[in-house]
């Protein structure tokens, strides 16, 4: 009969004439089972303690390190006057020699009317992106790749001139279907200020109307990187595409940032009609940005090279989407530095 009393083994009924104890496979299993979750138990009681231990030992250093930076250290504080004992009295050493006075001298920059007001450097934009192809993007990566991004802005102080880290701007990059992926490529170099705004299926209507939640009445000439039209050019006329953007185009310049539009990107086996439209409407669009101070990031014919459109001949490829990704960092990095 199997030792174990419970109700789901049944060996005491098949081997009643079984002397001394027996016990089963399954009970065995059952009891190794035991022993694994009570030693899983016992290890999850002792991370706990360690965890503990080390919550401790790091609020003890962060008092210690807080008390050495307000000045307030154990041996300041044996030796203050308050803690010492009435029967003990300090006598310190006095000097006969008479204290100099220290004249404070004012320094200031006679020259400071001549500098440019900070003000004014962070709303002018850092360069004029009118017309900028891939091309050239890849050239400014390749001539600088660390040495323009560690620049410090100068500000004035009582003792002279000191180095003081650069404001952050925000980046915002907002666009149909084709950014879905690139996160990671677009946001990799600065998580904390980039962000990627992918609306699938959206035309230049639905971008004027998610435009006013996206960009903050706080944010200080942020960037503004738009991809879209792709989806216009499937159904609406060229006059019609033409009226959007100069609808989104009134919309944008009321944000107070740097903007910069996009080329719709080339589509395959859509008909000879659609991929017409497609470089009608960038070659308008190069001239319209350059009418309204918006930066306009043409990507040319890059796109019907192999592998990089999807069989559909509209979306991109894993390759393709990795190269427009690209793009658009490369365009983000040129317009900061």
């Amino acid at each position: 009969m199997c030792n174990r009393k419970r109700s789901s083994c049944a060996m005491f009924a098949i081997l009643p004439k079984v002397a001394g104890s027996f016990t089963c496979s399954n009970c065995m299993l059952i009891a190794l089972l035991e022993d694994k979750v009570q030693q899983l138990e016992e290890r999850v009681a002792t991370l706990q303690r360690i965890r503990e231990l080390e919550l401790f030992l790091e609020a003890t250093e962060n008092t210690v390190s807080t008390k050495e930076e307000t000045g307030d250290t154990p041996e300041k504080e044996a030796s203050s006057p308050t803690q010492v004992p009435d029967i003990w009295r300090n006598v310190t050493q006095r000097s006969r020699r008479p204290r100099v006075r220290a004249d404070c001298l004012e320094i200031h920059n006679r020259f400071e009317v001549l500098s440019p007001s900070m003000e004014d450097e962070e709303q002018t934009p850092f360069e004029d992106l009118s017309l900028i192809t891939v091309d050239q993007v890849y050239e400014d990566e390749q001539q600088s790749q660390y040495s323009g991004n560690v620049q410090a802005t100068l500000e004035w102080t009582a003792h002279g001139r000191t180095p003081t880290k650069p404001k952050r701007r925000r980046v915002v990059v907002i666009g149909d279907s084709l950014l879905r992926g690139t996160e990671a490529v677009i946001c990799g170099p600065d998580k904390m200020s980039r962000e990627v705004c992918c609306i699938p299926r959206a035309k230049i209507q639905d971008m004027i109307e998610r435009l006013q939640g996206i960009i903050k009445p706080t944010d200080k000439y942020p960037f503004l990187l738009v991809h879209v039209g792709t989806n216009d050019t499937a159904s609406n006329s060229l006059q019609k595409i033409k009226r959007d953007y100069e609808a989104l185009g009134r919309k944008l310049k009321q944000l107070n940032a740097q903007i910069v539009i996009s080329s719709v990107l080339p589509v395959e086996r859509r008909g000879p009609g659609r991929e017409g439209k497609i470089v009608e409407v960038n070659s308008w669009l190069r001239k319209w940005c350059k009418q309204q101070r918006f930066g306009f990031l043409d990507h040319g014919l890059q796109f019907l090279e192999d592998g990089l459109l999807a069989s559909d001949g509209l979306h991109l490829t894993t390759v393709g989407r990795n190269v427009f990704a690209k793009n658009l960092r490369n365009l983000i990095r040129r317009a900061l530095n």
